[in-house]
């Protein structure tokens, strides 16, 4: 609960709201330049050095450093094919969202690959990473690869990355040529920083991996996405499950 922004404030009004122990003086309510002190950076009408005075305590409140990072799920791979080509695509990945202080954020799904679309010996059926190498701020999620003639895409691992599309067929003297499915793309990326008070709440609802084509050989689901809430420089939320988070 925030000091009041009218009338007096106390020591006492400023322990209550910030800790202390012992015999407390106002020299220990310093502001810190995020959150190293009892007075953290978001009450910027407390110095952080010299003359310091109650009267500059008025609405400030003991706060948290919130970092976080929000993904969007993997959009699915496409199916392959014994013959030809194929139509349409594979399920998008599901977009997330994360809510604090009345404001909504939202990471988009990745788009699912195109169904039969890439010719039986050519690359493009790996889904896409979600990963440092394509611009992710860590490597949080990779798909199945390429994959074989005539195989159903492979799962992934960990979190936001396309779904492989599956494989298609070889020519014969019977038949022509099966295209492969395209890999789906990766969940997006969004993050940003806050401070938020004691109790405070961040709700965050977690995209689904788009499901992978279905035709003679199916593409592999992308992956969920996923919430990371560091509070005060240290980690508290990392998830793929919809929830909430209270700021403790």
């Amino acid at each position: 609960m925030a000091i009041p922004s009218t009338g007096s404030v106390s020591l006492q009004d400023i322990e209550d709201e910030f800790g202390g122990t012992g015999q407390i003086s106002l020299s220990e309510y310093y502001r810190g330049n995020t959150y190293e002190t009892l007075v953290s950076g978001n009450n910027t009408t407390v110095p952080q050095s010299g003359a310091i005075k109650f009267s500059q305590f008025r609405g400030s409140f003991q706060a948290r450093y919130l970092t976080w990072k929000l993904l969007g799920a993997g959009g699915g791979g496409g199916y392959g094919v014994f013959n030809g080509g194929g139509s349409g695509s594979a399920s998008n990945g599901g977009d997330s969202t994360l809510t604090y202080s009345g404001t909504t954020y939202t990471s988009i799904g990745g788009a699912g690959g195109d169904n039969g679309a890439i010719y039986y010996n050519q690359s493009g059926s790996a889904g896409q990473n979600a990963d440092t190498s394509q611009g992710y701020s860590e490597n949080f999620g990779t798909s199945g690869g390429e994959s074989s003639q005539q195989t159903n895409g492979a799962a992934g691992t960990g979190f936001a990355a396309g779904g492989s599309g599956a494989g298609g067929d070889n020519p014969d003297q019977y038949d022509s040529s099966g295209n492969k499915g395209e890999g789906g793309l990766a969940g997006e990326e969004t993050s940003g920083n806050i401070y938020l008070a004691i109790g405070s709440s961040m709700v965050y609802d977690l995209g689904v991996g788009g499901a992978g084509g279905d035709g003679s050989f199916d593409g592999a689901a992308g992956l969920s996405g996923l919430v990371v809430i560091t509070s005060n420089g240290s980690e508290v939320v990392r998830t793929s499950t919809d929830g909430t988070y209270t700021v403790v």
